[in-house]
């Protein structure tokens, strides 16, 4: 046998050939991003900064005019200032050509972050080593991105993404920063301190759903930090520690409180009728929270899991956590999980945009995984073998030793779970008729990542480029007396990077909000 197979592979083998894997699984979705163009709201909120810039070509004003309809639309429609003020930055504005940013800053920073906060947490709350904690960030991100719903509205739509999903990646690199607060020196908890209050502010003043349930983690976070500190119950926690989590707390709350406190959000409600009501509202809470878990868990997602399984159970049993309250986990945890939908349900009822459904799901990731974590490291503790008495975790180890064994046994491992993976991902497919064109086929519920595969091969994506290319140039070389103008409707819609596009109805909202950006009167598809 070639020796190479024979050879013992390290966690670092593992963590390279995941991290390989996972690079060639992007590519892809960068490369489709530079197809990408604005849809609907990035449209209508990028109307008066892309007038500043076609008439200045200046950044600072361009700036200025996005700070000044912030505040406007502070006092006349919603509070959520850090998001509006983002939104009409969209890089549209600058040229159709630059369009290509958006996905390039959404996909970056949720990567990015999403690994950082899972590398961070296993590391120095279970105590994991740096190749094991990366190579779970890695496979929990790339499942995570791979199985979204709605992957136009997380990394390609600008408007839509960058009030959920970019601050939603804010929110876990703010967790990150928190945890290692925890043992950092002063010098580096003052450094620490300054990013994350200027973080939490910022997310305090984006959507409710991640301010709220970042408001609550940081005032337990807060107290916690309190208690130790007073009644001296921790010896790694110390009054500065305690102080940087009550100043990042108040922080949050300070965002979260101008966010609610705007004259706007009142006549935003009017417009959509009064609240739900508290009794309504903690049920949708919890009923949807459950939906979320279930709709989450689909085939793929357990099988992931169910791989994992013998993973997360070393990494629990090494953090030496004693695992005493599953239970009480689970129910606390998922509580807090079903407070991101409680603004939405509040203020609007049952309706839920779909780049808020996706923060949620990205969300029940880091709820499944923590409390899988948990509830194995529980079971560690309680179940022996009956006949030999020899722990669980015995089991698990004598497994992994085979694993390393040799590289075959690794590479087979690793080719069976990816394999099963795959399996379950082809089974979600759906194939049917398009929406768009009768007797066309179409595809949906692939993973992301042959999605945007399948669209750059067909040449789809290319297609869709060039029709909204055509689109811009026409609409800006038309006169101000072409006030009344038709165009071209859409011959294809690839996914994952199409949203939406205007309609053959001159009343269509679509047509409004591309209309006042074109300035015209009124704007159609043939």
């Amino acid at each position: 046998m070639n020796k190479s197979f024979t050879k013992k592979i390290t966690k670092k083998n593992i963590f390279y050939i995941i991290l390989i894997c996972f690079i060639l699984s992007v590519i892809p979705l960068y490369v489709i991003g530079m197809f990408a163009h604005p849809s609907v709201d990035d449209y209508y909120y990028g109307t008066e900064t892309v007038q500043v810039w076609n008439e200045t070509h200046s950044i600072a004003s361009v700036v200025k005019c996005s700070f000044d309809e912030m505040i406007n639309t502070y006092n006349i429609w919603q509070g959520n200032f850090s998001a509006i003020f983002l939104m009409r930055l969209q890089p549209g504005i600058f040229g159709e050509q630059y369009y290509f940013i958006a996905p390039l800053i959404l996909l970056s920073a949720y990567i990015g972050f999403s690994i950082f906060f899972f590398y961070t947490a296993l590391k120095k709350i279970f105590k994991a080593d740096s190749y094991l904690a990366a190579t779970v960030g890695i496979c929990l991100t790339f499942v995570s991105m791979q199985l979204c719903t709605t992957p136009s509205d997380s990394f390609y739509w600008f408007n839509g993404a960058i009030y959920y999903t970019f601050f939603y990646s804010l929110m876990l690199f703010l967790f990150a920063l928190l945890i290692r607060m925890r043992t950092a020196k002063a010098a580096g908890t003052i450094i620490l301190t300054a990013i994350s209050s200027v973080s939490a502010f910022l997310i305090g003043g984006s959507n409710y759903a991640a301010a709220l349930f970042m408001c609550i983690i940081l005032a337990l976070s807060a107290g916690s930090a309190v208690y130790f500190v007073i009644l001296r119950k921790n010896k790694v926690i110390r009054p500065y520690h305690m102080a940087a989590y009550l100043i990042v707390a108040a922080a949050a709350m300070a965002g979260l409180f101008i966010s609610m406190a705007a004259p706007g959000n009142a006549l935003r409600q009017q417009s959509v009728g009064g609240s739900t009501g508290i009794v309504k509202t903690f049920v949708y809470t919890f009923a949807f929270g459950g939906y979320s878990i279930a709709k989450a868990l689909n085939a793929p997602c357990l099988i992931f899991f169910i791989c994992m399984i013998p993973v997360f159970y070393r990494i629990a049993r090494r953090s030496g956590f004693t695992y005493r309250y599953p239970l009480l986990v689970a129910v606390f945890t998922f509580g807090l999980y079903c407070s991101m939908g409680t603004p939405v349900f509040y203020a609007q009822g049952l309706r839920m945009p779909y780049r808020m459904m996706n923060i949620i799901f990205f969300a029940a990731y880091v709820l499944i995984t923590f409390n899988l974590i948990y509830f194995l490291g529980w079971i560690g503790n309680k179940i022996k073998t009956e006949k030999r008495h020899i722990f669980l975790d015995d089991i698990v180890n004598n497994f992994f030793e085979k694993i390393k064994a040799s590289r075959k046994n690794t590479l087979l491992a690793l080719a069976i779970s990816l394999c099963a993976f795959v399996i379950a991902c082809i089974g979600c497919i759906e194939v049917g008729e398009t929406e768009y064109k009768s007797g066309d086929a179409g595809f949906s519920q692939l993973p992301l990542s042959a999605a945007a595969t399948l669209s750059l091969i067909n040449g789809d994506a290319k297609t869709y480029d060039c029709e909204l290319t055509a689109r811009d140039e026409y609409l800006r070389s038309t006169g101000d007396d072409e006030q009344f103008v038709t165009v071209p409707a859409l011959s294809k819609r690839p996914a994952p990077i199409y949203h939406s596009d205007i309609t053959d109805d001159p009343g269509d909202w679509h047509n409004a909000h591309v209309a006042m950006y074109y300035r015209k009167e009124c704007i159609w598809t043939e």
